[in-house]
């Protein structure tokens, strides 16, 4: 229920608010974003840090998550992203990562969310305010995010002991 709920309410939010006309120009940070995530899936399948715990399979979920969340989220964060001012930049990047937090917290409470092997909802904010910066990143000059992506990936594999 509380799957359908959240869905929805992006879904929703998105309707009303996200930048549907450019979405093509908001296309290649999505994938982006959905390729970050099936790798993550796909190099800690024997060790994950976190994972979806939800009514729906694990699959499911992330499939869920790829097609519906991600575009959704991209077509409200990346319109709405302050053009100038850092410290109105930053203020923006930490509430999307307040957002996200705060969102995996009441799904860790409601158990349809679990960290795994050292991971902790701390990690998943440091975690989340980079990957709202990456996606910026990404949107201007996807040659920097793939670079510090990769690096950021191989430290996270290194640090928490996940075999390749």
């Amino acid at each position: 229920m509380e799957d359908a709920l959240l869905t929805f309410s992006f879904l929703l939010v998105t309707w009303l608010w996200g930048d549907w006309k450019k979405w093509k120009q908001y296309y290649s940070t999505i994938v982006f974003w959905d390729l970050g995530n099936i790798i993550y899936c796909n190099l800690t399948v024997k060790k994950p840090l976190w994972k979806f715990t939800t009514i729906i399979p694990e699959s499911m979920a992330n499939i869920l998550m790829i097609v519906v969340i991600f575009p959704c989220v991209i077509l409200l964060f990346l319109p709405y992203f302050p053009r100038k001012g850092f410290m109105k930049q930053l203020m923006y990047v930490c509430f999307w990562t307040f957002i996200f937090s705060l969102i995996e917290w009441w799904a860790l409470r409601m158990h349809r969310f679990a960290h795994f092997n050292g991971w902790t909802l701390t990690y998943s904010v440091i975690f989340n305010f980079g990957m709202f910066i990456l996606l910026k990143i990404h949107y201007e000059d996807p040659r920097w995010a793939w670079l510090i992506s990769c690096a950021a990936g191989i430290f996270i594999m290194v640090y928490f002991e996940v075999p390749l």
